[in-house]
Order: structure tokens, then C-alpha cells, then sequence
């Protein structure tokens, strides 16, 4: 008995890659915002604005596979 044998669409390569380099960005700012929460939390001068840059790169963490990547993807 044979199988029919699938051949990948160019279309499949460019999501998947598109996913991984989605996971990747949205992981680097989720270390980052972690990196700025510890930093705020033990320096004097800066803690305001170091806090509210560990909130935003928390959040684009978060946007970058939930709404960014769907919305130019169109789905």
C-alpha cells in the first residue's frame, strides 16, 4: 500500500519561521522587563523609570504572540 506523500508549501516555512522569530523577540523582552524589575527594586535615582520600562517590555512580551503576530499574519 503507498502513501501520498505531502510536500511542504512555501507558505508553511515562512509562519513557522515567523512564529519562532515571534517566540524569540517576545522572550528576550521578557527577560529583559524581569532584568529591569530587579534593577528598579535596588538602585535610588532611576527606580520610576526603570519600573516602567519593565512594565512596557512585560507587555510587548505579551502583545508579540497575542495580537502583533495574528494581525500581520492577517487571521
Amino acid at each position: 500500500m503507498t502513501y501520498p506523500v505531502i510536500e511542504p508549501r512555501d507558505e508553511q516555512s515562512s509562519e513557522s519561521a515567523g512564529r519562532v522569530v515571534g517566540t524569540f523577540f517576545a522572550f528576550v523582552f521578557l527577560i529583559g522587563g524581569f532584568v529591569l524589575f530587579g534593577l528598579s527594586f535596588s538602585g535610588d535615582e532611576t527606580v520610576s523609570w526603570t519600573f516602567l520600562g519593565a512594565i512596557a517590555s512585560i507587555t510587548l512580551a505579551f502583545m508579540i504572540p497575542t495580537t502583533i503576530l495574528p494581525a500581520i499574519e492577517g487571521e
